[in-house]
C-alpha cells in the first residue's frame, strides 16, 4: 500500500510538471504567435507607407511635368512674340527707309523756284513775328509810364490816410481827458445820503419804522417821507452829471 501511494504521488508530481510545461508552451507558442502578428501589422503598415508615399512621388512627378510643359510652352510662346517683335521692328525700319528715299527723291524732283519761294515765305513769316514781339513789347512800356503816376497818387492818398487817422487817435484821447477834467466836484456833506428803507421789515416785528431826518427837522411829518426824499436825491444826482 504504501509503494501504490508512493507510486500515485509521484505519478501526480509528473502530470503536474507536464502541466506546467504544456502551459509554458501554451505561453510561449501566443507569444510567438502575438510577436508574429505584430510583426506583420508592422509589415501592412509599411507596405501601406510605402504605397502612399510611392502615390506621392507619382504626383510630385506628374505635377513636375506640367510644370516643364507650361515652362516650355511659355518659353515657345516668349520666342515666337520676340521673332514678331523682331519681324515689326524690322517692317518698320524698311518702311522709314522707304519714306525717307521718297522725301529725297520729292526734293530732289523739286525745281530751284520753289525752293526760293518756300525760303521767302519763312523768311517774312520770321520778319511778322519779330515785329509782332516789338509791338508787344512797345505797347507794354506805354501801359508801365501810364501806370506810374496813378501808383504815385495811391501810395500819397494812403500816406495822407494814415496821418489822419493818427491826428484822430490823439483828438479822441484829448476829448477823453477834457470829459474827465470837465466833471464838477461835489463834496462829502453836499452829496445826499442813501436812505434805508426799513418800512416793510420793521413792520413784521410789530416796530414803526424810524423818521427820515429831513422829516424831523420839518414841522409838518405827513408831508415828507422816505420815497420822496429818495426821488429828490436821485434828481440832484442826475443834475450834477455833466453833459
Amino acid at each position: 500500500m504504501h509503494n501504490v501511494s508512493k507510486l500515485d504521488s509521484s505519478s501526480l508530481k509528473l502530470k503536474d510538471e507536464e502541466d506546467e510545461e504544456d502551459k509554458e508552451k501554451e505561453d510561449i507558442l501566443e507569444k510567438e504567435k502575438a510577436k508574429k502578428d505584430r510583426i506583420e501589422k508592422e509589415k501592412l503598415s509599411l507596405e501601406k507607407e510605402e504605397a502612399e508615399s510611392k502615390k506621392k512621388k507619382r504626383r510630385l512627378e506628374k505635377k513636375k511635368r506640367e510644370l516643364e510643359e507650361a515652362e516650355k510652352e511659355k518659353g515657345e510662346e516668349i520666342e515666337k512674340e520676340k521673332g514678331k517683335e523682331a519681324e515689326s521692328e524690322i517692317e518698320l525700319e524698311k518702311e522709314q527707309e522707304k519714306e525717307k528715299g521718297k522725301k529725297a527723291e520729292i526734293e530732289t524732283e523739286v525745281p530751284q523756284d520753289k525752293k526760293d519761294f518756300v525760303d521767302l515765305g519763312k523768311s517774312r513769316e520770321a520778319m511778322l513775328n519779330k515785329l509782332e514781339k516789338d509791338l508787344i513789347k512797345e505797347h507794354n512800356r506805354e501801359l508801365d509810364e501810364a501806370i506810374k503816376p496813378d501808383k504815385a497818387v495811391v501810395a500819397h492818398t494812403q500816406s495822407l490816410i494814415k496821418s489822419m487817422e493818427k491826428v484822430k487817435n490823439v483828438n479822441e484821447r484829448r476829448l477823453a481827458t477834457l470829459k474827465v477834467k470837465a466833471t464838477p466836484y461835489i463834496s462829502t456833506s453836499e452829496k445826499p445820503k442813501r436812505v434805508q428803507h426799513t418800512a416793510g421789515r420793521d413792520r413784521v416785528y410789530g416796530r414803526k419804522p424810524p423818521l427820515h431826518p429831513s422829516a424831523k427837522r420839518s414841522e409838518n411829518p405827513a408831508k415828507t417821507s422816505p420815497a420822496q426824499n429818495l426821488r429828490s436825491s436821485k434828481r440832484i444826482r442826475t443834475e450834477s452829471k455833466p453833459q
